[in-house]
């Protein structure tokens, strides 16, 4: 494989007088009649249109000496070309940089290109090595250790003279002895002096820039992705988020001592952009917005909110580059799509004549949270500024809590003809609004969609309810089987897997599972079989499900997966909409052997990326959806009783819009054709040079890439067959669970547990 580095996964308020030249604050203003006056004044965002081409790969952006934005790029191929762009006026003049190509091939990586602030040019590239998967190594404490690899610093001078500087940390026996050169961070004092943060590090290094030898350690705060930006320099200060998180700290180049502290707003894991001005002013750019900050002072003030412009989009697919400010109160934003390796650079400004007033608001709710919805939140706000969309949800993804705790205070405010205008309705009682009147039929809206080739017609259909669509799911994640087709006959049915056990009682069918997490396997991909005409569930059926799920895990059995199933898993399955019943099973085994079958569920590319990958490496698998399942997700309705029933079809619109359905939010795969088409596009683009990397602590690691146009045909062609719903209602599941978690911790009988699952089915649809 190669190594090589990799990036880790529009209104505001107004602003205080004095902070910022005595902008206007956003309270209305009594006019002499006594009338209100409307309040204007914010920042904006607005992208600057730029001459580089899709195929040009960002490289570095600085502002010049006379403050003005200059952006390097590079052409792709065996000897690429690098350009610089400098912005003059509306225009750009762009120059070809000879002495970056001459230091540069097809195996090189660069790692940083800036101006320092001692007006040279500084680049930093690394050797992209060939390397085995078995030369990735971990230390003595269990943390993972790179290779040595080849790193240089370049200096160019105004003057054209280009130097080689050789830092300390570069040295390949350096690196022997300390894991390896990641750098997260390249910045250049006045003095010509280096600081340099390494991947995972606590502390900023400072290098002699002459010699290249250490000057000082400099305590600064954890850094643990490429996308923290919270380090700056001016002039010989450098400024650094602290280790609390809570402080901007000034450090003396020269001398090593900490000058300075700025109280700022806690960031979450330090992820935020900082730039200094020449002013003494802060400013510190996050997915929620711009806030701004005065040197050594304790008051901050946000003057632009994120949601409604590219920042926000940092939750998704877009990573930011570099964030700058140029001392007269404009800033840039460069963002950066990871998945399509294309760039835009975003101008932020203050207009005195924004209006902040909105006139409409949309409410959207949904039991949890859903970075779709709050990407189509920023798209749709940005088409209707006059319009507040009011987004909220019960359940932060990842967080603990019982999403029945939240459904019967909904109920109640649906059943009054109240409650949100769109509804996402994940886990929530479909049936029974449908029943009560509380959804708007909206087939005459699907069947125009599918007629026209706009959705997937086996999604949105499969989701009618006596020949209606009262809701439209956005996204949907796929179960597969995949392995030989021998072994992935064996889970076709509990018919198959009694047949294969009784031939084989020691056999395996799948990889490594907890008891709990294959039965749950089995009754979700054998769910339809399972029922009764009553809508319950056979007895019989269940019984000999679970012992069969015994069976096969006594005879595979895994400390590690009972431990991570009891502390993380099960609890998922009932608290959130994260995972499902076919998350993950047998990845890493099919690496070695053939004689089980994976599981997993796809819901974007990564995932598709790790089956490809396994189908790759193991000539003769192939992939399957059992039973052309699919599991609805970001399932939209709108409330019969809004009184904003046009813009709650104009939000639905958005979250199927190619704009937000093409982007990868890993929730589920495209419901619109041109979307899902659209994947072997972006992941063909995206390359296959390894971009992931999977493997249990202390075990191999396996990277690989994108998929190839021909790997993902194959896989999107089962995806749009997909045509029956998997949707097990939040009550059924914790009542499976439960009775599965008797059995299996010997409280009580496989029939048992089959027979309280009955009466609880009882209990429940009686109800």
């Amino acid at each position: 494989m190669k190594l090589k580095k990799i990036l880790a996964f529009v209104l505001c308020g107004a602003i205080t007088v004095g902070l910022l030249g005595g902008c206007s604050g956003s309270e209305d203003k009594k006019e002499e009649d006594g009338s209100k006056k409307e309040a204007k004044g914010g920042y904006v965002e607005k992208e600057i249109e730029g001459p580089w081409g899709e195929e040009e790969i960002y490289l570095g952006s600085f502002l010049n000496e006379e403050e003005k934005l200059e952006v390097y790029t590079q052409t792709g191929g065996d000897e690429p070309q690098v350009y610089s762009y400098t912005q003059q006026g509306e225009d750009w003049e762009k120059t070809e940089e000879a002495w970056v190509e001459e230091r540069i091939d097809a195996d090189t990586y660069v790692n940083y290109l800036l101006r320092g602030a001692d007006d040279n040019l500084y680049l930093m590239t690394t050797d992209i090595v060939d390397t085995g998967e078995s030369d990735q190594t971990t230390s003595a404490d269990g943390e993972f250790v790179l290779p040595p690899q080849p790193a240089y610093l370049y200096r160019h001078t105004p003057e054209g003279e280009t130097q080689e500087v050789m830092l300390e940390c570069m040295d390949l026996e350096y690196q022997k002895q300390n894991g390896g050169f990641v750098p997260y961070y390249l910045g250049v004092a006045e003095s010509g002096d280096i600081a340099v943060v390494g991947a995972a590090t606590t502390n900023i290094i400072l290098y002699d820039g002459a010699t290249g030898k250490e000057k000082y350690t400099l305590p600064s705060h954890q850094i643990l992705t490429n996308s923290d930006g919270m380090i700056a320099i001016k002039d010989n200060t450098i400024v650094t988020l602290g280790q609390d998180q809570e402080n901007l700290l000034n450090y003396d180049v020269l001398t090593g001592k900490q000058t300075g502290v700025t109280q700022v707003e806690a960031l979450d894991l330090g992820l935020g952009f900082l730039a200094a001005d020449e002013n003494g002013t802060y400013y510190i750019a996050t997915k929620n917005g711009i806030s701004v900050y005065q040197e050594n002072g304790s008051i901050g003030e946000q003057i632009y909110d994120g949601s409604r412009g590219s920042l926000g989009e940092m939750e998704n697919s877009l990573v930011m580059r570099n964030f700058m400010a140029d001392g007269d109160q404009n800033l840039y934003g460069v963002y950066e799509n990871y998945q399509t390796n294309t760039f835009h650079i975003c101008r932020y400004y203050y207009d005195a004549e924004l209006s902040t007033k909105t006139e409409k608001t949309l409410s959207v709710y949904g039991l949890y949270e859903s970075r779709m919805a709050e990407a189509a939140v920023r798209a749709f706000e940005k088409k209707h500024p006059e319009v507040e969309v009011d987004y909220q949800y019960a359940l932060g993804q990842g967080a603990d809590g019982n999403p029945a705790d939240y459904i019967d205070a909904l109920n109640t405010s649906l059943l009054n003809k109240e409650g949100a205008d769109v509804l996402l309705l994940d886990d929530l009682p479909v049936d029974s609004y449908i029943e009560k009147g509380i959804l708007e039929d909206l087939t005459d809206f699907v069947d125009e969609k599918v007629k026209d080739n706009t959705l997937l017609d086996g999604v949105v259909n499969g989701v009618k309810k006596e020949g209606k669509n009262y809701e439209i799911p956005a996204s949907f994640r796929m179960p597969v089987f995949y392995g030989t087709e021998e072994a992935m006959a064996r889970l076709d049915s509990l018919e198959s897997v009694r047949q294969f056990l009784e031939a084989q009682p020691d056999g395996k069918v799948i990889g490594a599972a907890a008891y709990g997490q294959t039965a749950y396997l089995l009754f979700a991909s054998n769910y339809e079989a399972l029922k009764t005409e009553d809508g319950g569930f056979s007895q019989e059926k269940i019984q000999e499900l679970l012992e069969l799920s015994k069976q096969l895990v006594d005879n595979n059995p895994s400390e590690d997966m009972e431990h991570t199933w009891t502390e993380n898993f099960r609890g998922l399955m009932t608290s959130g909409n994260t995972i499902s019943a076919f998350s993950g099973i047998g990845m890493l085994e099919l690496y070695e052997e053939t004689d089980i079958a994976g599981v997993d569920e796809l819901y974007g590319l990564s995932r598709i990326a790790l089956v490809c990958d396994i189908l790759e490496k193991q000539p003769g698998l192939s992939v399957e959806n059992p039973h052309g399942l699919y599991i609805p997700m970001n399932r939209l309705g709108i409330n019969a009783s809004s009184s904003e029933k046009e813009l709650a079809r104009e939000f639905v619109e958005t979250m199927l819009s190619d704009e937000i359905q093409q982007q990868e939010f890993m929730e589920g795969l495209p419901v619109r054709t041109e979307s899902l088409d659209k994947q072997a596009d972006i992941a063909e683009k995206g390359g296959q040079e390894d971009l992931f990397s999977i493997g249990f602590s202390g075990g191999e690691m396996h990277s690989y890439g994108y998929p190839s146009r021909e790997q993902i045909a194959p896989v999107l062609e089962l995806a749009k067959r997909a045509d029956t719903p998997l949707i097990i209602d939040l009550s059924v599941r914790e009542a499976f669970l439960d009775c599965a978690d008797q059995y299996f911790g010997g409280t009580i009988s496989a029939e048992e547990a089959a027979k309280t699952l009955g009466e609880k089915m009882e209990l429940y649809l009686s109800e």
